[in-house]
């Protein structure tokens, strides 16, 4: 069926959403606001009852109504507002994905515009870092200086599922242009270099977790004995190759050993330790205030005072979050937050085995990974990415993403 041009104008700016999203771009809200703009001049009433009503919908609204009434009773107004401010797309999502049709052409757009937004960031850094590189400065092939764009651990979690993407749908999409099949080989391996200059250790689990989880899941019907275990010695081989080609990456690992928990250091500010002393407080103030939490807007501000008083001077001069989303909500919102989330992520991921959705299953897996160790949705970079592919992935199946008939 024609589009009319109001429907056009609609479904252009998720489009263009997808792209932006790994430049980390302060666009990305001004695109969001014309999408929603655009999106009143579609309005169905039926379609709108519809997403309102749908459970998906409303585990991301209550859990901002519930970020909303934590905020009103902080004391810090100004964190408290921070907070209403960046998790505002837990209410704008919602309403934008399941409140309208989308036809299936669109959401492959979405998901192609994301592949090709990640290409060419990863090619910007790449590029970036080539000219320092070629002025004396090659530490910018590494971690944060190469992340330019937004933090090395969340620009690696989008590329990881940009892979995702390209393994699952490129083949099938595009199988009378074989030009851009072999495109796609490229793509996957400027993503998985990027992700290796990423150097972030979070990174490089969740990329060794989920990868032997996606080729295993995408050929399962060639997947014998004998090729599972030459598949765990592939495995075994990229992993050893990866460490001397990338060294400096994967010494950055190796702090993960040299944790000793008996024995930790309280002014330290190195990752892998003052996480350790980080959630230890955190636990600690959970307890203190396990019914309502301590309020979004004071959560930082009692974790700060903790270290403080325990002499975490590393965590305290940076001024360090919890480092734990479940721990960061628990503590800002209580149990009721905890419990929320919980069913955002875990519950996700469990629905998505249930339900054999396996790309929910496979994105829930990268969030919870990643929410073990990073307050991911304390930033625009975490809340837009989970916020948009919750959804997403709420909405379409990965059959009728490639064009199957869905499974009963």
């Amino acid at each position: 069926m024609e589009m009319s041009l109001k429907q056009k104008l609609f479904y252009f700016f998720p489009v263009l959403f997808c792209f932006c999203l790994p430049f980390g771009s302060l666009t990305l809200s001004v695109i969001i606001a014309f999408w929603t703009i655009a999106s009143f001049f579609n309005l169905d009433k039926t379609q709108l009852k519809n997403g309102f009503l749908n459970k998906n919908a409303w585990l991301l609204l209550l859990f901002y109504l519930s970020t909303i009434l934590s905020a009103i009773f902080s004391k810090n107004k100004t964190e408290a507002f921070s907070a209403m401010e960046v998790k505002m797309s837990f209410f704008f999502f919602p309403y934008l994905m399941f409140c309208f049709k989308w036809p299936i052409d669109i959401l492959r757009r979405c998901v192609i515009s994301f592949v090709s937004g990640c290409f060419f960031a990863c090619l910007y850094l790449i590029g970036r870092a080539f000219v320092f590189s070629m002025n004396g400065q090659p530490e910018y092939f590494f971690y944060t200086l190469f992340s330019d764009l937004i933090h090395a651990s969340y620009f690696a979690m989008y590329l990881i599922l940009a892979i995702v993407f390209v393994v699952m749908f490129y083949h099938d999409w595009f199988k009378s242009q074989r030009s851009v099949i072999y495109s796609s080989y490229f793509f996957v391996s400027v993503f998985v270099t990027s992700i290796f200059l990423c150097s972030s250790k979070l990174g490089l689990i969740s990329f060794f977790i989920t990868m032997p989880i996606l080729v295993a899941y995408r050929w399962r019907h060639l997947l014998t004995t004998t090729r599972s275990i030459l598949l765990l010695v592939a495995l075994v081989m990229v992993v050893f190759i990866s460490a001397k080609v990338f060294p400096g990456t994967f010494a950055r690992m190796n702090s993960l050993s040299n944790v000793s928990l008996g024995n930790l250091d309280k002014t330290s500010s190195e990752s892998t330790t003052v996480r350790v002393l980080i959630w230890e407080q955190s636990v600690n103030i959970i307890r203190s205030n396990f019914i309502l939490g301590t309020g979004v807007g004071d959560a930082n501000d009692t974790l700060y005072e903790s270290y403080r008083e325990n002499g975490l001077t590393g965590a305290y001069t940076h001024h360090f979050n919890a480092h734990n989303q479940f721990f960061q909500s628990f503590i800002g919102l209580g149990i009721i937050g905890f419990l929320l989330l919980l069913m955002l992520t875990i519950g996700q991921v469990i629905k998505g085995l249930v339900k054999r959705n396996f790309l929910l299953f496979l994105f829930s897996l990268i969030i919870v990974l990643n929410f073990f160790v990073e307050s991911m949705l304390q930033t625009s970079a975490g809340v837009l990415f989970f916020a948009f592919f919750y959804c997403f992935f709420n909405l379409i199946s990965e059959t009728e993403l490639r064009g199957q008939p869905a499974q009963e």
